[in-house]
């Protein structure tokens, strides 16, 4: 871009001094022609003198040199605004591409926090709540609280404790809050299975998985709460 704003500089040069030249080819006044003549009105014929070339011979090739410089001028000047274009759109692009980029990583950094809300507060319920169903209620309640619920629709300005204990509030659960190391729950032992857990029976068979037609009965039998008896 710099060697191209140059170039339309020394063609503005250019179309200038063709300009001058050309102004300079204007008939003399009557006073100076008077000096070219000696007395009598006869012609100054001094030898080694130069003869005067005609203007209108002059101004011809001149004439065409300014209309190419002025031509080659605007292609220049043509050439350097869609240069300039260019560079603006490409530098739109970048911003906008950028713009993109951290807008996606804004939303998944708040699609990353939602879930991690919604993973403490059932860890939190599997220490209380025993059976299948009542955990499933208690999931729906969770959505609805966070899609519903105006308490819980400043979940962005606030601590990961308060959401996590103003949720537990509101859906009855109380949690110990000793376990909690600032950011979770913490584990002093190993995870444990929560009490509607299908695994809780040794099997030496897929749990979750039965033969033939039967895998969804299989399934529902398996992940029975203790104690049910199916109908």
């Amino acid at each position: 871009m710099l060697r191209a704003e140059r170039r339309l500089r020394l063609l503005a040069e250019l179309a200038d001094i063709g300009m001058d030249l050309a102004r300079a080819l204007k008939p003399s006044a009557p006073a100076d022609e008077a000096q070219d003549e000696v007395p009598g009105g006869s012609p100054a014929t001094e030898p080694g003198r130069a003869k005067r070339r005609d203007p209108a011979e002059a101004f011809a090739p001149l004439s065409r040199a300014i209309r190419l410089t002025l031509a080659l001028e605007a292609k220049t000047d043509a050439e350097l605004c869609d240069l300039k274009a260019g560079v603006v759109r490409a530098r739109e692009e970048e911003r906008t591409v950028t713009a993109e980029r951290r807008k996606a990583a804004a939303a998944k950094e708040t699609e990353d926090r939602e879930e991690k809300i919604r993973d403490l507060v059932i860890e939190a319920a599997e220490f209380e709540i025993e059976g299948k169903e009542a955990m499933l209620e208690l999931m729906d309640a969770l959505e609805e609280r966070l899609d519903d619920d105006v308490a819980h629709g400043d979940r962005d300005e606030r601590s990961m404790r308060d959401i996590v204990e103003r949720l537990c509030a509101d859906l009855t659960l109380r949690p110990d809050w000793s376990r909690w190391d600032g950011e979770g729950w913490a584990r002093t032992t190993p995870p444990t299975r929560p009490p509607f857990s299908p695994y809780h029976q040794p099997s030496a068979r897929p749990v979750l998985k039965g033969p033939g037609p039967n895998v969804a009965l299989h399934a529902a039998i398996s992940r029975a709460p203790p104690g049910h008896a199916l109908e």
